[in-house]
C-alpha cells in the first residue's frame, strides 16, 4: 500500500510498573480496536498512547499512576523508533528516544538512547526531533516565538472522554484560537517548508531593512548641518580642488624659501639693524627710567626741604617775638605780684629782676636770644640755597628726560621701519602659507574620513537595495504560497466535508439533520463543527458528529498526499454520552470500510465496549477482551 507522508503508526506499547511489564500489545496498520467492559482500563491505554507519542498529560487516572514508565514503538514514515516517558503527575515531562524497534531498545541499557526535553532550549525538544522525522515544518504561532508542538498536533488526533463533545480539539487549559487555526491549517497541508522559511526570512529581512534604513538616516542626519552632499562625485571634486590649492601653496612656499635662501646676506644685515635698534631702544628705556627715578627722588627731597624751611621760619618768628618781650620786660616795674597780688616792695634794686628781685644779667639773655635767632636764620638761608639747587637739578633732569624720550621715539621709529623689511615680510608670508597648508592637509584628512562614510553609505544603500529586492521576492513567494495554501486548505476542507457528510448520512436515522446533511462547516479557531449551519444536537449526536469529523480528517489525509495529517487517529469516544450499541457498531463499520478503501497506510485506534461483531477478530482487535477481572493493566 502507498504511504503518504507524514505517516505515524503505533506498533507496540509496553507499560511497566515497578520494573514489571503490566501491558504489552502489538498494533497494526488500519483499524485497531481495543475492546472490553467499561472501567476495564481501555481509556488508560488510550491515554498512554497519547502520552507516549508526545502528548502533555497530567490528569492521570488512578490506575495509570501505579505505573512507572511506558515504551512505545512507532513507525515514523516507515522507520521504527522507540519512545519512552516516565509517568509523573505533572506536565512537561521529557522523552527518551531510540532509533530502532522496542526489542533493540530494551536490550540497550543506555547506548543509543537520547533524552529530549518537552520545551526547546539549549537542546532540541522532542517535538522538534519528531517533527524532523515526520517531515513537518516547525510552524511559528503568529508573531510569537512559540512553535507548534507534538502535543498541539495530537490534540486533533486523540478524541478522549474528558474533552467537551462540542469541541473538536482535545481539551487544554490554556488554549487559544491562533494555535488551533495554525494546527488545523498545518494538518490540511498548508505551511510548506518553502512558505514557512519565506515567512521567517521575510520577518528577518524586514528587521534588517529597518535597521539598515535607520543607519542611513542616522548618518545623513549627522552630516546634514554641513549642508554638503555625501556623494562620491562631490568628494572627488572637493579632493581635486583641495589638492590643487595645496600644490599651489607648496610651490609658493618653495619660491619664498628660495628667495630667503638667496637673500641671506641682506637678511643678515636687516637682522643686525633690527638687533642694534632694539638694543638702543632698551638702553634708552633704561636711561629714561633712571632719570625719572632721579626726578622723583629730587622732588621728594624738595618737598621735605620745603617743610623744614617753613618750620625754621616759624621758629624764627617765635624767637623774634620773645626777644621783643625781653626788651619790654626790662622797663616794667610791678607794684603788685601778677600771681598773688601782694604789694611788691624795693623797686630800686640795681641789677635785680623788677619782679622777684633776684640778680639778673639782661645782656646775657639778650645775647642768647640773638644767637638763637641768628642760628635759625643761618639754617634757613642754607636750606633755601639747597632748595634752589634742587630746583635747578630737577629742571636739568626734566630737560634731559625730554631729550632721551625724543631719542627713544626716534629709535622706536627706526625699529618699526627695520622690522618691515622685505625679507621679514617674506618670512611672515611663509608662516601664513604654512598655516594654510596645515589647514589644507587637515581638510584632506577629513575628506579621507568622509570617504569612509560615503563608502559606508554606499554599502548600506546597496544592502538596502538587496534587502528590498529580497523582500519583494519573498513577498511574491509568500503571496504565491499563500494562494496555494488557500487552495490546499480549500481542497482539504472539501474532502473532509464530503467524508463527514458520508459518515452522517450513513448514521442510523437518529438525527434528521444528519440524514439531510448538505454541508458541513468547521472552524479550527472556533473549535466547532456545524451541519447545515446547526451545531447543537443531542449529546450522542454531538459525539457522533465530532467522531465523524476527526475520522473524516484522518481518512481524507489517507486519500490525499497533500495533507500534513500524520494519518493517525486515536478515539475513545465512539460510544460516549449514551451512544446506543447499534449506532456505535454502525460507526465502527464505517471506519472499517473507509480504512479498507484508503489509498495510504494509516492507523485508527478506537476503544469500545460494544464492538461490531464483524470486526471482533484478530484482523482488527488489539489484545484481549478486557473485563473487570482481566484489566488492561496487570498491576499487582
Amino acid at each position: 500500500m502507498t504511504m503518504f507522508k507524514p505517516n505515524l503508526q503505533v506498533q507496540r506499547l509496553v507499560v511497566y510498573s515497578r520494573g514489571v511489564p503490566v501491558f504489552d500489545e502489538q498494533f497494526h496498520a488500519g483499524l485497531n480496536i481495543i475492546r472490553g467492559e467499561n472501567s476495564s482500563g481501555k481509556s488508560t491505554i488510550m491515554d498512554f498512547l497519547f502520552y507516549g507519542l508526545g502528548g502533555d498529560l497530567f490528569d492521570w487516572r488512578e490506575a495509570a499512576l501505579k505505573c512507572d514508565i511506558i515504551y512505545l514503538q512507532a513507525l515514523v514514515n516507515g522507520n521504527s523508533i522507540t519512545l519512552s516517558r516516565e509517568i509523573a503527575n505533572h506536565p512537561g515531562r521529557p522523552m527518551r528516544l531510540f532509533i530502532g524497534d522496542l526489542s533493540q531498545a530494551l536490550s540497550s541499557a543506555s547506548a543509543g538512547w537520547e533524552i529530549y526535553p518537552y520545551a526547546r532550549g539549549s537542546k532540541d525538544s522532542f517535538s522538534q526531533v519528531l517533527f524532523r522525522y515526520l517531515g513537518l515544518p516547525e510552524v511559528q504561532l503568529g508573531e510569537s516565538q512559540t512553535k507548534i508542538t507534538m502535543n498541539q498536533i495530537l490534540r486533533l488526533l486523540y478524541a478522549d472522554q474528558i474533552s467537551p463533545i462540542d469541541k473538536i480539539f482535545r481539551y487544554q487549559q490554556f488554549d487559544d484560537a491562533v494555535t488551533r487555526q495554525t494546527v488545523g491549517d498545518l494538518l490540511c497541508g498548508a505551511f510548506s517548508d518553502q512558505y514557512y522559511r519565506a515567512q521567517i526570512r521575510s520577518k528577518e529581512a524586514a528587521e534588517d531593512f529597518k535597521e539598515v534604513n535607520l543607519k542611513i538616516k542616522s548618518i545623513l542626519k549627522m552630516y546634514s548641518a554641513e549642508k554638503v552632499p555625501l556623494t562620491r562625485e562631490w568628494l572627488e571634486a572637493e579632493r581635486v580642488t583641495t589638492e590643487a590649492d595645496l600644490n599651489a601653496k607648496n610651490r609658493k612656499i618653495e619660491e619664498i624659501e628660495n628667495a630667503i635662501f638667496h637673500a641671506q646676506f641682506d637678511d643678515r644685515l636687516t637682522l643686525n639693524d633690527q638687533e642694534e635698534t632694539y638694543k638702543k631702544l632698551v638702553e634708552l628705556q633704561s636711561l629714561i627710567a633712571t632719570i625719572e627715578e632721579q626726578i622723583t627722588q629730587k622732588t621728594l627731597e624738595q618737598a621735605d626741604s620745603t617743610q623744614f624751611i617753613e618750620a625754621i621760619e616759624n621758629k624764627l618768628f617765635q624767637l623774634q617775638s620773645s626777644h621783643a618781650v625781653i626788651e619790654e620786660f626790662g622797663r616794667l616795674e610791678f607794684q603788685f605780684c601778677p600771681s598773688c597780688l601782694e604789694p611788691v616792695e624795693h623797686h630800686g634794686v640795681e641789677g635785680a629782676c623788677t619782679l622777684c628781685k633776684e640778680p639778673f644779667e639782661k645782656s646775657r639773655t639778650r645775647s642768647r636770644s640773638l644767637k638763637l635767632i641768628n642760628e635759625f636764620s643761618r639754617q634757613r638761608e642754607q636750606s633755601l640755597e639747597l632748595q634752589a639747587l634742587r630746583d635747578l637739578e630737577i629742571r636739568e633732569l626734566r630737560s634731559k628726560l625730554a631729550r632721551e624720550k625724543e631719542l627713544w621715539e626716534q629709535a622706536n621709529r627706526h625699529y618699526r621701519v627695520s622690522v618691515k623689511t622685505p625679507t621679514t615680510a617674506m618670512r611672515a608670508e611663509l608662516r601664513s602659507l604654512n598655516r594654510e597648508v596645515g589647514y589644507l592637509i587637515k581638510k584632506l584628512e577629513e575628506l579621507a574620513g568622509r570617504s569612509e562614510i560615503i563608502s559606508q553609505l554606499e554599502e548600506l544603500s546597496s544592502e538596502r537595495e538587496k534587502l528590498q529586492a529580497e523582500l519583494d521576492n519573498l513577498s511574491a513567494l509568500i503571496e504565491r504560497e499563500s494562494n496555494r495554501n488557500r487552495e490546499r486548505i480549500s481542497n482539504a476542507r472539501q474532502k473532509i466535508e464530503r467524508i463527514v457528510i458520508d459518515f452522517l448520512r450513513n448514521d442510523l436515522a437518529r438525527q434528521s439533520t444528519f440524514d439531510n446533511a448538505r454541508n458541513v462547516d468547521f472552524e479550527f479557531d472556533g473549535n466547532r463543527v456545524a451541519v447545515n449551519g446547526d451545531s447543537f444536537f443531542s449529546a450522542s449526536s454531538m459525539v457522533y458528529l465530532k467522531n465523524s469529523f476527526l475520522a473524516a480528517f484522518a481518512y481524507a489525509a489517507a486519500n490525499d498526499s497533500t495533507f500534513y495529517h500524520p494519518r493517525l487517529l486515536i478515539m475513545d469516544t465512539v460510544e460516549d454520552k449514551g451512544m446506543e450499541p447499534q449506532r456505535s457498531k454502525n460507526f465502527q463499520i464505517q471506519l472499517q470500510k473507509k480504512s479498507e478503501a484508503a489509498l495510504s497506510e494509516h492507523q485508527v485506534i478506537i476503544a469500545t465496549s460494544m464492538i461490531a461483531e464483524e470486526l471482533n477478530n484478530d484482523k482488527y482487535t488489539v489484545g484481549d477482551y478486557y473485563t473487570h477481572n482481566n484489566r488492561t493493566l496487570k498491576v499487582m
